[in-house]
């Protein structure tokens, strides 16, 4: 209860923020505002989800459970699609800084925000095809079911979560050879550190660093659902205690709160926006 709080309280900062600071409504930034959001649905609904599916394990209440776990998938895809887009948006910026401005328009990143949404969505809602809400708790489920679910999970676990990771991974390995260079460059001609403004190769070395942290906190989290999910379908899943199921459902929900503490204290903009607005 009180992760929900603290990640409804901190997610709704970084909304409010963005909707009243003009400098922040930046393209970067309108991709984190829309992970906010979904962080958001976490502490409004995901976790409070979770906590009436344990109390009323015994009731066996179908409905709480199956919203609760597609709330659930809803987070894990919204999450990684989230950042494989904040990735891609940084992505031309920094390898293809000339033509930046003529590919990724306000348009494009606003369909790029409806594609995610309505990608997590879907992907979320998928095993409703053969998964009825109100046959959530089922003794022996049938072959078929089994099968599905298997499919499902494995796609899922390859198409969104590994194949993404390792292109984020060498997008990053990528832009951080190009910066750096640059950083080198810069030095090389002696750049006066007196200046008050940072070169803008540095501030965006810092940016990349945020956004690779974020990934790292999100696979770290989340890797374990994707293994569990497999262990489940292997027959493997009894051997893990209670307690460690427990311990590994709160690291995935804590990313929801750990994603806009990164990027509101890191990140330059918004710990400007956070300074005002702890000054007012």
């Amino acid at each position: 209860i009180v992760l929900s709080m603290l990640i409804v309280g901190v997610n709704s900062i970084v909304i409010y923020l963005f909707f009243t600071r003009e400098y922040l409504q930046t393209k970067t930034n309108s991709l984190l505002v829309s992970l906010s959001i979904s962080d958001l649905m976490v502490g409004v609904l995901g976790i409070p989800l979770n906590i009436s599916c344990n109390a009323l394990m015994l009731q066996r209440n179908s409905q709480v459970c199956a919203a609760g776990t597609i709330l659930y998938r809803l987070q894990g895809v919204s999450e990684m699609t989230h950042i494989f887009a904040t990735t891609l948006e940084r992505y031309i910026y920094v390898m293809f800084p000339m033509k930046y401005i003529h590919i990724v328009t306000a348009a494009r990143v606003l369909y790029l925000v409806s594609g995610v949404w309505l990608i997590s969505l879907f992907v979320a809602l998928i095993p409703l095809a053969w998964q009825n809400p109100n046959e959530y708790f089922v003794e022996t489920p049938s072959k078929n079911r089994l099968l599905y679910a298997a499919i499902y999970n494995v796609f899922g676990a390859v198409f969104f979560f590994l194949l993404p990771l390792v292109i984020m991974m060498i997008s990053y390995a990528r832009m951080f050879v190009v910066v750096h260079r640059q950083i080198k460059e810069i030095r090389m001609q002696n750049y006066p550190r007196s200046s008050s403004q940072r070169p803008p190769v540095a501030t965006e070395a810092r940016a990349i660093s945020i956004f690779a942290l974020m990934l790292s906190v999100f696979t770290v989290c989340w890797s374990s659902w994707y293994i569990m999910a497999i262990m489940f379908y292997t027959g493997h899943h009894a051997m893990l205690p209670y307690e460690l199921l427990d311990a590994l459902d709160f690291l995935r929900f804590a990313v929801a709160f750990v994603n806009p503490i990164l990027y509101t204290f890191l990140k330059r903009d918004f710990s400007r926006a956070l300074r005002s607005l702890v000054r007012r």
